[in-house]
């Protein structure tokens, strides 16, 4: 109970899912909730450390059984709530107020933090 996992969309119905628009993990669904350094999400975490994806918003791409997202291996992307209600953040740059964004304390890493950070493209 309270654990997200992917549907297949041929057995269940899925209204909405949240997609990465880019990132190490570009097309996978955003598994909400996730756990970062002690914070819970329920939506798209705003990028909060210098770089080219400095106020792009992110979500987990893996969590563990215990909900927590799973760091170093790439396993997250950025949202692409621009134009998907489904990733929690309406509007580029805001927040609807339907859901709260937790800034988190250090930047999830595909190999490092220096890669995260530095991450620019789409491969």
């Amino acid at each position: 109970p309270g654990k997200w996992e992917d549907c297949d969309p041929s057995v269940c119905a899925v209204p909405e899912v949240c997609r990465t628009s880019s990132g190490p993990d570009s097309g996978n669904s955003c598994k909400f909730p996730f756990r970062f350094h002690g914070k819970t999400y329920t939506s798209c975490a705003r990028w909060t450390w210098s770089g080219v994806n400095y106020g792009k918003y992110w979500c987990s791409t893996k969590t563990d059984r215990n909900g927590n997202h799973v760091n170093g291996q790439g396993n997250y992307g950025f949202c692409g709530f621009c134009d998907n209600a489904a990733c929690g953040c309406g509007g580029c740059g805001g927040i609807d107020g339907r859901r709260k964004v937790v800034a988190a304390q250090a930047a999830p890493s595909a190999q490092s933090d220096q890669e995260a950070v530095t991450f620019g493209g789409s491969g």
